[in-house]
């Protein structure tokens, strides 16, 4: 097929998911661009799971599943006003992929401007009112977790919290990326990789003008572990998304525009639902970290400095492009500089700014972000950050430190002492369990007890 040198998105009125099957590993999600004066447009992703060593098949309603989530990537292309889905779907299935859409394409829609992106007309051509494939296999909760592993603090935190616990978890993660490798490689765990490969077809239509933004890949990256825990014979399928996932950057046309809308409670809450809805116990899948705070996830994380030289949480590091990743942190975007700032209150500066090779709160560059992330300015960021309360909080504690007090931006902020103190007034507390079964309940306990 010869692509458009100039795409137009809006040639193409329907957006088309056309199938999914598994073979030798690997699962392929089939979908389409279509419009009347158009030539179609076909794509074809594939997820490869032959590091799992399992030969049975995936469960066909964990691939159908897989296929809703990852369509994202391709309806946002042209994002047409009506999608179909030709093959056989029960109702509760078209409900999750609107939810995706609604919520995990809120910043990609806010971005180009195109609110209706968010409620295109879903026509499912074969609706049936049961399930359509016989019963799961059998599943344990007592078996082996497996956890996803970002590279990051809040997965770190996850870990060890479960080593402590006294479980052995398997860790997994959605391609290679070298923080991720070096996390395993401290943590002395098992590790699985499934391997994602979007159609190239999609970097091309993004140099011919295609729309782009941000997509909820945790929720591809979710089900995929889903489908791995399933084929290894594994427990629950855990997760780091924190408190600050819940919240919403901003409101506009009536929508929440949340950046981590895929690591909010109320994705794992829709997707726990149908799990049950497949006669799947929901509890293969849950966040530990939710009843956290991250002020309170960087606190346990300081007591893991044989992490401290792995961990990234840049995203210049996970770039799709490996020629256009980073080594290390940037040290300048808005992830970057919330992670230093709810770490800086808990680990010697020193120390600190030798992992990030350089001190960000010294640089006055600096300041516009800070102000944002501290809820000073604007909206938060489209990143995964934390809360207002937790920034302001950390630069009202690095005011009273004499090792801090003198960088540019603790400064400059300490003019605005008072209102910095208001907005940490409202720190979310740490809550409850949730959804962590009583399985982890020691794990949960020991971690809020911190």
């Amino acid at each position: 097929m010869t692509l458009p040198r100039a795409f137009a998105p809006e040639d193409f009125t329907v957006f088309a998911l056309t199938g999914y099957d598994a073979a030798d590993g690997r699962i392929e999600t089939r979908y389409a661009l279509e419009g009347p004066n158009a030539e179609p447009i076909v794509f074809t992703e594939v997820f490869d799971f032959t590091d799992t060593g399992a030969t049975g098949a995936p469960n066909p309603s964990l691939m159908r599943l897989l296929a809703l989530s990852a369509c994202v990537s391709y309806y946002k292309t042209a994002a047409p006003s009506t999608v179909e889905i030709r093959f056989p779907v029960a109702q509760f299935e078209v409900d999750y992929l609107a939810a995706v859409i609604r919520g995990g394409l809120g910043e990609f829609a806010y971005e180009n401007d195109l609110p209706d992106a968010l409620v295109p007309t879903l026509v499912a051509e074969q609706v049936t009112d049961r399930v359509i494939e016989s019963a799961p296999r059998a599943w344990d909760i007592g078996a082996a977790p497996l956890v996803a592993v970002g590279g990051g603090k809040d997965s770190i935190v996850t870990i060890e919290a479960l080593k402590a616990g006294g479980f052995e978890p398997v860790l997994f993660s959605v391609n290679q990326y070298q923080p991720i490798d070096d996390t395993i490689d401290v943590s002395g765990l098992r590790a699985v990789r499934m391997r994602r490969r979007l159609d190239p077809k999609i970097g091309e239509l993004n140099a011919a003008g295609a729309y782009n933004g941000h997509i909820p890949v945790t929720a591809i990256n979710s089900v995929v572990g889903l489908i791995a825990a399933d084929l290894m014979g594994l427990g629950s399928v855990i997760f780091s998304n924190e408190q600050s996932a819940d919240i919403e950057n901003l409101v506009w046309h009536g929508f929440d525009i949340n950046h981590q809308w895929s690591k909010s409670i109320v994705y794992e809450t829709l997707l726990r639902k149908t799990l049950a809805e497949y006669g799947m116990s929901s509890d293969r899948y849950f966040s530990l970290l939710r009843a956290l705070p991250e002020s309170e996830i960087a606190a346990r994380f300081a007591d893991h400095p044989e992490y401290f030289d792995v961990f990234i949480s840049c995203n210049r590091s996970f770039a799709l492009d490996p020629t256009r990743r980073r080594a290390r942190w940037c040290g300048e975007c808005a992830k970057c500089l919330f992670v230093f700032v709810i770490l800086a209150p808990r680990i010697d500066k020193a120390r600190l700014t030798e992992i990030f090779a350089v001190d960000p709160l010294d640089h006055a560059t600096n300041l516009g972000l800070y102000r944002e992330l501290a809820g000073l300015d604007k909206h938060k960021p489209f990143e995964c950050v934390g809360d207002y309360a937790e920034v302001a909080e950390a630069f009202v504690e690095l005011m009273d430190d004499d090792a801090w007090r003198g960088d540019d931006v603790v400064s400059e902020l300490s003019g605005l002492r008072s209102r910095l103190d208001e907005i940490a007034s409202n720190k979310a507390p740490i809550v409850g369990a949730g959804n962590v079964p009583a399985h982890y309940s020691p794990v949960f306990d020991a971690l809020v007890s911190h």
